[in-house]
């Protein structure tokens, strides 16, 4: 595949080699599955979720907050952030979102955590990227696969 470069931010960053180019629309369900995983893993790793006397161990609670809490944190996220543009290559990931690019290396991110139905991306910054399964083909899956295993990164997996 050819070089491609872009100025982006100040910086001045090269995705060479192979690349995986994806365009991501979330929606609010596989968001609110996303963020019910997530808080399952860290409650799992915090040790938490065998604490019944914390509320928000309770299916209830989280049942409500992500009723309620979420929908209105997702459709904020999508006026502020929108259609997203993916580029993943062994130089980093480029998010181009309203028009603005971002560039992070593979060392800026934390881990990537795979999920039931998306990869989350989480930066060392702070903030993550969630990549749902659905919009890749089979072939930028196993791409995407290959290019993990090729990069400095942090795979967990989902909580059981």
């Amino acid at each position: 595949m050819a070089m491609t470069s872009k100025h982006i931010q100040g910086a001045y960053v090269e995705h060479t080699g192979p690349r995986i180019e994806i365009d991501v629309s979330y929606q609010l369900a596989e968001y609110r599955q996303l963020l019910h995983e997530v808080i399952a893993m860290d409650m799992v790793a915090r040790n938490e979720h065998l604490n019944r006397a914390s509320p928000w161990s309770w299916p209830i609670v989280q049942s409500v907050v992500l009723a309620i809490v979420v929908p209105p944190i997702f459709a904020w996220k999508m006026l502020r952030v929108g259609r997203c543009a993916f580029v993943f290559s062994a130089a980093g990931i480029s998010r181009t979102s309203k028009g603005r690019t971002a560039f992070r290396t593979w060392h800026q991110v934390k881990h990537v955590q795979r999920l039931q139905a998306a990869y989350l991306i989480e930066l060392v910054e702070g903030g993550a990227m969630p990549i749902p399964f659905r919009e890749m083909d089979t072939e930028q899956h196993q791409q995407f696969e290959r290019l993990l295993a090729s990069v400095p990164v942090v795979i967990l997996e989902p909580a059981h």
